[in-house]
C-alpha cells in the first residue's frame, strides 16, 4: 500500500523533492496554508509540519494518521489536541535548533543591550550620534533551558567571555556552562544576571514561570530575552516590569498570542526590541532537518518505528 505525505509548510515543495529522491514509491500531498489543505483528510499517513496553526479538527479528520512529524522542537501545540490518536506517532525537530536559536539570541541581546531602536531612528532622520555601549564580556547570562538550544547559546556566550549560568530542572554538569543552580532557585539566578534568557518549552511545569517575582529580582541594568515560549511568560508582570524600569529592557521572539496583536502594550514600549517568532525561521531551514527527516522515513517505512528520532509519543 502506497503512503500518502502531507506537507503543510511555505517550502512544501522543497521537502517534497529531497523525499521524493529517497523514496520515489511515497504520494504527497502539498499545502502551503491551511485554505489548501484537502477537504478529505482520511487517506493521510503522514503529516510534515511546524502544525502550530494545525487545530484539534484536523486529527479529527485525519482518521488514518500514523506519523507526524513535527518540525519544531516543541511539539505541545500538538499534544494538546484530544483527537491526536494514542496510536499516532509523534516525533519532533529536536537538535537542528541550536545554531539557528544561538545567534537569534545574540542578536536579541544585542539590539536590547545596544538600543537599536534609537540608532534606526537617527540614522531615518540623518542624526550622528555616538554613545557608548555596554559589552557582554564580562557580564553574567542565565539561560533557563538546559537542552540542545541552551548549550548552544552557553557555548557561544562563553566564546564571548560572558560567564553562564545554567538553570535546570535536571541537574548535572554541561559543557559550556560555568555553573549550575536548580529551577527552584530561578530567583537567585535572576537577580545575578545581566541577561536573564529563556529558551523554555511551553509545559505544565514551565506555566507563568516567569512571574512578577522573577522581574522584581532582577537588576535594573539587567535585560529580559525571551525565545522558548510565551506561554512561560506572565506578560501583564512583565509589561509592569518595563513600564517602570525594573529592569532595562527585553528582547522578545514570542508571546503568548501570536501574531501579537496590534493593541499589545509591547509595540510601544521604548526599552523592548521585537522579532515575530524568528527563532529558527532560517532560510537553511531544510538544510539543517532534512536528514532528520530522511532517516525517519527510512524506519517508518521499514516498520521500525522504535527507530525513529526524537519520539515524543509512541
Amino acid at each position: 500500500m502506497t503512503t500518502k505525505v502531507l506537507i503543510l509548510d511555505d517550502h512544501a515543495e522543497i521537502y517534497r523533492d529531497r523525499l521524493k529522491a529517497e523514496f520515489p514509491a511515497l504520494q504527497f500531498v502539498l499545502a502551503h496554508r491551511l485554505s489548501e489543505l484537502p477537504k478529505d483528510l482520511s487517506g493521510i499517513d503522514v503529516l510534515i509540519s511546524f502544525a502550530i496553526e494545525l487545530k484539534d479538527d484536523f486529527y479529527r479528520s485525519a482518521t488514518q494518521l500514523k506519523w507526524v512529524q513535527c518540525l519544531a522542537t516543541g511539539v505541545d501545540h500538538v499534544l494538546r489536541c484530544p483527537s491526536l490518536k494514542p496510536d499516532t506517532l509523534l516525533t519532533s525537530g529536536r537538535g537542528v535548533h541550536g545554531a539557528p536559536m544561538r545567534e537569534t539570541v545574540l542578536y536579541l541581546m544585542l539590539n536590547a543591550n545596544r538600543d537599536v531602536r534609537s540608532l534606526v531612528e537617527e540614522q531615518k532622520a540623518h542624526v550622528w550620534n555616538r554613545r557608548f555601549y555596554s559589552l557582554l564580556l564580562g557580564k553574567t547570562a542565565a539561560v533557563v533551558g538546559v537542552g540542545v538550544v541552551g548549550t548552544a547559546i552557553a557555548e557561544l556566550l562563553k566564546a564571548l567571555g560572558m560567564h553562564v549560568v545554567g538553570v535546570t530542572r535536571t541537574a548535572r554538569a554541561v559543557a559550556g556552562f560555568d555553573e549550575m543552580l536548580p529551577t527552584d532557585r530561578l530567583h537567585d539566578a535572576a537577580r545575578r544576571a545581566d541577561f536573564l534568557i529563556n529558551v523554555l518549552p511551553a509545559n505544565a511545569d514551565n506555566a507563568l514561570l516567569f512571574d512578577r517575582a522573577v522581574f522584581a529580582a532582577m537588576k535594573p541594568t539587567a535585560y529580559y530575552i525571551s525565545a522558548g515560549r510565551g506561554q512561560t511568560v506572565d506578560e501583564g508582570a512583565l509589561i509592569t516590569a518595563l513600564r517602570e524600569r525594573w529592569i532595562a529592557g527585553a528582547g522578545l521572539d514570542v508571546f503568548q498570542t501570536e501574531p501579537l496583536p496590534a493593541d499589545s502594550p509591547f509595540w510601544d514600549l521604548p526599552n523592548v526590541f521585537i522579532t515575530p517568532h524568528l527563532g529558527g525561521y532560517t532560510s537553511e531551514y531544510e538544510d539543517l532537518i532534512m536528514p532528520l527527516i530522511v532517516d525517519n522515513m527510512r524506519a517508518f517505512l521499514a516498520g521500525q518505528q522504535s527507530e525513529l528520532q526524537n519520539i515524543v509519543k509512541h
